[in-house]
C-alpha cells in the first residue's frame, strides 16, 4: 500500500490509460482519462459518492500502472487495445470479440483480393464489418459473388480462373478486363458493402445504358443481371421513413452479469442489417457505463460509420470518440428513431435470454465434465486450470510446441504460449516434449510467473508421460499429468500399468478431445508458420 500511496501523490496532469492492479499483480480494470491525476484520485476520494461495485474495485487494488498520451483520443484507442489484450474483470467486456470477423479488399496484391480477417491489419486494404458471426461473412461474400462476381487468383495468367467458367468473375486473371477496370469493379463492391445499395443500383444501371449504347450487349446483359438481383435484395428491406437517410440504433437489456445490445443499420431510409452482441462483466454497473463501453469498442473498429447514432438514453464523455468518428449521438424521446430504440430492446432482450440459456447449457457440460474429471483420475481438487501440450515437425525440421490453456472448461487464448525447439532438428518428440516442458515449468519461478495447472495433458502415451514428469522431478514440482493416446484415446497415468478408458458418450472424455485438438491445431499452425518462413528465406 505505500508503493500505492507514493504513486498517487506523484500523478501526472496529463490524458492517458491507467491500470489497476491487485496483489497478485493480475490487472482489475484498464481506464482512460482526460487528465490522469484527477481521474485516478477520484477512485479513493471520500468526498465522492462511490458505487457498490466501484467500491469494490478499489478494495482490491494494490498498485497502479499508467501510460501518458499526447490527447484524449489516444488514450481512448490505448484503452480500448489494453482491455482487449488483458480482459479486466472490471471492465465491461464485449463477449467473443476477439473472434468477429471483417472483410478485407486487400490491393496490395497484382489482382486485388477479397477475403476475410479477425483483425485490421493492413494500411494497403479496405476493411468492411464487424460481423458477429462467420455464417453471416460467409452469406455476404456468397452474395456478392452471385451479384458482382470477383477473382480468386492473386496474378495474372494466361487462363481464366475456375469461377470465370461460371460466370462468377470477371475476367481480370486473363486479361479480359484490365486491372483498372477491375478495381472500378470492386468499388461498386464496396458501395454494397458500406450499405449504399441504391447509389449501387443506380451506378449498375448508368453503365448497363452506356454498354447497349455502345452495343457492347454482353457486358450490358451482365449488368442487367447483377441490377435485377440487388433490386430484389432490395425490395426485401424494410423501409423505415419517408426520408432518405443514414443512421445507426443502438439498443440495450441488461440483466445480472450480461448485457445484450442490439444494433440497427439504416441506410437511405431502409433497414439493411441488425446486429446483437453479448457483454459480460455488466452486473452492478451503470446502464451508462455499458452503452459506453459497447459503444467504444464497436465503433472504433467499425468500417460503415453513419454520421448520425441514436442512443436509449444520453451519455457522458462520449464525445472523444465522436469527434474521432466524425459521428452526433443523439437520444431520441419521440417518433419513428424511438420506436426503432423500443423494437431493438424487445430484439435484445430475447437474444440475451437465449443466449443466457446456451451459456447455461454449456456451463453445466463443463461443470459436469470437470467433475469427472476430479472423481476418474483422482485428482485432490477439481481441475479448473488444465494445460495441454502438442510437438509439430516435419521430420524434424523447424520443431514447434505449444501450450493451449482451459479455464473452467473454456479456452483461455491469452494464456496461450508458443515455443520453438532450439536443441533439436531430429524427429524425437518425446526429447522435444521434455525441452519444452523444463522450458514452461522455469517460467513458474520467475517474478512474472505463469499460472501452475491443476491438471498437465500431453499428447501421446508413455514415453511423452515420462518426459513431463523428468522435467517435474528436476524442480521439485508435483504436479497432476497424464497422457491421452489418440489411437484408442487411452489415458496414462503415473506410476499405473494399465492405461484408463472413458465411456465414449463421457463429458470429461469430450472436454480432453477438444482440448488435446486445440493443442495440436496451435503447435501445428505456428509449424507452418516457421516453417513457411524458413522456405520463403531461401529464395
Amino acid at each position: 500500500m505505500k508503493k500505492l500511496k507514493t504513486k498517487l501523490q506523484n500523478l501526472p496532469q496529463s490524458p492517458g490509460v491507467y491500470l489497476f492492479k491487485n496483489s497478485k499483480e493480475e490487472i482489475l480494470y484498464v481506464g482512460k482519462a482526460k487528465v490522469l491525476k484527477n481521474r485516478i484520485k477520484s477512485y479513493f476520494s471520500q468526498s465522492h459518492v462511490i458505487e457498490p461495485r466501484t467500491k469494490h474495485l478499489t478494495s482490491q487494488i494494490a498498485d497502479l500502472e499508467y501510460i501518458m498520451t499526447d490527447t484524449e483520443t489516444e488514450s481512448l484507442m490505448l484503452e480500448n487495445n489494453l482491455i482487449k489484450k488483458y480482459q479486466p474483470r472490471y471492465n465491461v467486456l464485449l463477449k467473443d470479440d476477439k473472434n468477429y470477423q471483417f472483410i478485407k479488399i486487400d490491393y496490395s496484391t497484382p489482382i486485388p483480393q477479397i477475403s476475410t480477417s479477425r483483425k485490421i491489419d493492413s494500411k494497403k486494404a479496405n476493411f468492411f464489418g464487424p460481423y458477429t458471426s462467420g455464417l453471416s461473412v460467409r452469406e455476404t461474400l456468397r452474395l456478392i459473388r452471385y451479384i458482382f462476381s470477383y477473382c480468386s487468383n492473386k496474378k495474372i495468367g494466361t487462363r481464366p480462373c475456375f469461377y470465370y467458367h461460371l460466370g462468377r468473375c470477371p475476367g481480370v486473371c486473363s486479361k479480359k478486363i484490365s486491372v483498372n477496370e477491375y478495381k472500378k469493379h470492386l468499388l461498386k463492391i464496396e458501395g454494397f458493402l458500406r450499405g449504399e445499395m441504391q447509389i449501387t443500383l443506380a451506378r449498375l444501371k448508368k453503365e448497363m445504358h452506356q454498354a447497349s449504347l455502345k452495343k457492347q450487349f454482353e457486358k450490358a446483359g451482365r449488368l442487367r443481371d447483377q441490377a435485377v438481383a440487388l433490386q430484389k435484395m432490395l425490395e426485401k428491406q424494410k423501409i423505415v421513413g419517408a426520408k432518405i437517410e443514414s443512421f445507426d440504433t443502438v439498443s440495450l437489456y441488461q440483466a445480472g452479469n450480461l448485457a445484450g445490445v442490439t444494433l440497427f443499420q439504416v441506410r437511405l431510409g431502409k433497414l439493411i442489417d441488425a446486429k446483437n452482441f453479448l457483454l459480460e462483466n455488466a452486473k452492478n454497473a451503470p446502464q451508462e457505463e455499458v452503452l459506453k463501453s459497447f459503444l467504444q469498442r464497436y465503433y472504433l473498429e467499425a468500417s460503415d460509420l453513419p454520421r448520425e447514432i441514436n442512443l436509449p438514453f444520453f451519455i457522458s464523455g462520449i464525445k472523444v470518440l465522436g469527434k474521432k468518428q466524425g459521428i452526433k449521438f443523439l437520444s431520441p424521446t419521440r417518433g419513428r428513431k424511438r420506436k426503432l430504440i423500443k423494437m431493438g430492446e424487445k430484439n435484445a432482450k430475447d437474444f440475451l435470454e437465449k443466449s443466457s440459456q446456451n451459456l447455461a447449457r454449456e456451463m453445466a457440460v463443463a461443470t459436469k465434465a470437470l467433475f469427472e474429471l476430479k472423481n476418474k483420475l483422482g485428482l485432490p481438487e477439481i481441475p479448473l486450470r488444465i494445460e495441454a501440450y502438442d510437438i509439430s515437425n516435419t521430420q524434424g525440421t523447424s520443431p514447434t510446441g505449444s501450450m493451449v490453456v482451459f479455464e473452467n472448461g473454456k479456452a483461455k487464448k491469452n494464456d496461450y504460449k508458443k515455443f520453438a525447439i532450439k536443441s533439436l532438428n531430429t524427429p524425437n518428440d518425446v526429447a522435444m516434449m521434455k525441452e519444452m516442458l523444463t522450458r514452461r515449468l522455469a517460467r513458474a519461478g520467475e517474478p512474472e510467473a505463469w499460472k501452475l495447472p491443476d491438471l498437465m495433458i500431453v499428447d501421446g502415451g508413455k514415453a511423452q508421460l515420462n518426459a513431463v514428469l523428468t522435467a517435474l522431478k528436476a524442480i521439485n514440482y508435483k504436479l497432476p499429468v497424464i497422457g491421452l493416446a489418440k489411437k484408442l484415446e487411452e489415458i496414462y497415468l503415473p506410476n499405473r500399468k494399465s492405461t484408463l478408458q472413458f465411456p465414449t458418450n463421457s463429458p470429461a472424455l469430450h472436454l480432453l478431445q477438444r482440448i488435446r485438438d486445440e493443442a495440436h491445431r496451435f503447435a501445428i499452425t505456428y509449424h507452418r508458420k516457421k516453417r513457411s518462413k524458413k522456405l520463403l528465406g531461401k529464395f
